[in-house]
């Protein structure tokens, strides 16, 4: 199968030399997303317990208050009266409604892997939002976003207009891109619209500067002159500012290219994958030397010599210390393959079991399934 990115722009290098950030795409494929998201997961998100803000109905450009969709209940002893409730929710799709899953890669297992897949591919953050459309209703007012936006239809048709493509109609596996600031509005034919809506939180290169500059400390962190407003050369305002900028030029000047864009790339540490961290963690203790265990998706972990001789291990949240001994085992787990707890290299039996249960309670291993 494609991956991700394929799968929402076609030819990768097509949509990079002729589209990103620049041009609006639509793709006319049939191909479908169901494998991401289908109708059926749609309603066990919203039969699961779901919460605002993971939910909120709009109609017309108009945010629904909470009460129309939402019922109180109890949870763990106290009461809660933002609980998604799918009757009501049903009732007003009815009316004329779209129902919004806001952040669903954080909430659906298989939109959270499309979506860290493609988060890799990229190199921008990403976000997923579900738009769940009544026939013939227009959740949203004509807008444009502040990122970048991808859109791809699950199920039923939406008319969409469109800066830069005029009128069109997407279809079930048909994509749309939308760099950041094009003005769109969309419209639900005749029968109820689910697509995705895909944020691509662009980095830009001014990002990569201002990051540069803030590592510059002296002069640019200096408060401008008392009175600086004021239109009188006695507060030496236009020297002083003379004065920083040349700060900042000198910065830039100075910056090693290689340096910074190896900082920005460890920025950019992928989408730590966490299904399964539950099940490993209660499995820990059970671990034995044939269990296997696997690095878990989306970790990238590194090791590095410490200065007392000890081994620095960095996850994605935190740093962990290591007996030296230990390197040629953890070389071996970082690789990402499958590893039976017996087979690490260069500890004894006792030290595999200690390691493996750090590992899986730190959330950089999980127990595979036997």
């Amino acid at each position: 199968m494609p991956g991700a990115l394929e799968r929402c722009v076609g030819d990768v290098r097509t949509f990079a030399a002729d589209h990103w950030g620049r041009t609006p795409l639509h793709r006319r494929t049939d191909e479908p997303f169901d494998d991401v998201l289908s109708v059926d997961d749609i309603d066990a998100l919203l039969t699961s317990a779901a919460r605002r803000p993971e939910v909120r109905l709009v109609r017309d450009g108009t945010t629904l208050d909470p009460r129309a969709y939402t019922s109180m209940t109890r949870l763990g002893g106290r009461s809660v009266d933002d609980l998604v409730d799918p009757t009501k929710v049903a009732d007003r799709m009815a009316e004329g409604a779209t129902v919004v899953l806001q952040s669903v890669h954080r909430t659906w297992p298989a939109v959270s892997r499309f979506a860290a897949e493609l988060e890799q591919q990229v190199s921008h953050p990403v976000q997923v939002n579900v738009y769940v459309t009544p026939p013939g209703a227009a959740g949203l007012a004509p807008h444009s976003d502040e990122h970048d936006v991808i859109v791809c239809q699950l199920h039923g048709h939406k008319a969409w207009t469109v800066d830069g493509l005029g009128e069109l109609t997407l279809s079930p596996g048909n994509t749309m891109y939308l760099p950041t600031g094009t003005r769109h509005s969309a419209t639900a034919q005749d029968q109820a619209s689910v697509h995705l809506t895909i944020g691509l939180l662009r980095i830009t290169y001014r990002d990569v500067v201002q990051r540069l500059l803030a590592r510059s400390s002296g002069v640019l962190d200096q408060p401008l002159p008392l009175g600086w407003a004021a239109d009188s050369p006695t507060t030496g305002f236009e020297d002083a500012l003379a004065t920083a900028l040349e700060h900042a030029g000198k910065a830039l000047d100075v910056a090693d290219v290689s340096e910074v864009a190896d900082r920005e790339r460890r920025r950019r540490r992928p989408r730590p994958e966490h299904g399964g961290r539950i099940a490993s963690t209660i499995r820990a203790a059970d671990i034995d030397g044939s269990t296997i265990v696997r690095l878990r998706p989306g970790t990238a972990p590194t090791v590095e010599d410490g200065a007392d001789g000890a081994l620095r291990l960095q996850l994605s949240d935190r740093r962990l210390r290591l007996p030296a001994v230990a390197r040629a085992a953890l070389e071996v787990l970082c690789a990402g393959s499958l590893v039976r707890v017996d087979e690490l290299p260069s500890i004894d039996a006792e030290s595999r079991l200690v390691l493996a249960r750090r590992l899986v309670r730190e959330g950089m291993l999980l127990v595979a399934p036997a």
